[in-house]
């Protein structure tokens, strides 16, 4: 099947807006997105390819990431984490032990059933995850409220990550990001960097229905929204 071209949503400026905002491909059989992912992987973990964050933006530690004018495409597989349970309800996954994971980028794209978010990760280890529905939710740290735009929010803290150590990764890596994606089901998406071993995405849906789960090579995590 074809989805549309992904996007990368993690920008090298601070706040990001819609206006500012680039978004990269997903990958293949394993990320959709408004350009597309690239690549197959299996649900639990698979290759770039498949998930399509290989196919645009560097995943090594260190390495600058795209500019927010950078828009990639790429084709993608439904197969990939069709294994994932879907889910209304909170859940939660450990990451594995001793896990540390540097967030190189953030991307969003489409399917034809489902909205899929992709935090592309480098480093060591098993991301985890812990994510509910929420009626407001709050920046890490300071608690400024987040207003993303639809019908439900669902809060996720990514967990096994890891402060950036260099002042190369922090000018890189270390950016809020906020954007209005307007896709059938996921609406808006916040990214709040990492802090003490966890970073946060909320997003606005107008569904109910999601699945998270993780894939490797290279190592990243999903988030899928189903389509009302």
């Amino acid at each position: 099947m074809t989805t549309a071209p992904s996007r990368r949503i993690f920008t090298a400026s601070g706040l990001v807006s819609l206006s500012s905002l680039a978004l990269a491909s997903c990958g293949s059989a394993a990320d959709p997105a408004p350009p597309t992912p690239s690549a197959p992987d299996a649900a639990p973990a698979t290759s770039a390819a498949a998930d399509g964050a290989a196919a645009t933006g560097p995943t090594s530690t260190g390495e600058p990431l795209p500019t927010a004018t950078t828009i990639a495409t790429a084709s993608e597989s439904s197969a990939t984490g069709a294994d994932a349970l879907w889910v209304e309800t909170g859940s939660a996954q450990a990451a594995s032990d001793a896990a540390s994971l540097l967030v190189t980028g953030v991307r969003t794209g489409t399917h034809e059933d489902y909205d899929r978010v992709v935090v592309d990760l480098s480093g060591e280890g098993t991301p985890g995850w812990r994510a509910d529905w929420v009626a407001d939710a709050g920046t890490q740290g300071k608690g400024d409220p987040i207003q993303p735009s639809g019908d439900h929010i669902l809060r996720i803290f990514g967990t096994g990550a890891r402060m950036p150590s260099t002042a190369e990764e922090i000018a890189s890596v270390q950016k809020t990001l906020s954007a209005e994606v307007g896709m059938p089901a996921i609406a808006s998406v916040y990214y709040d960097p990492t802090v003490e071993a966890q970073y946060q995405l909320v997003l606005g849906t107008t569904s109910r229905s999601y699945r998270i789960f993780a894939l490797n090579s290279p190592t990243r995590l999903v988030v899928d929204v189903k389509h009302p």
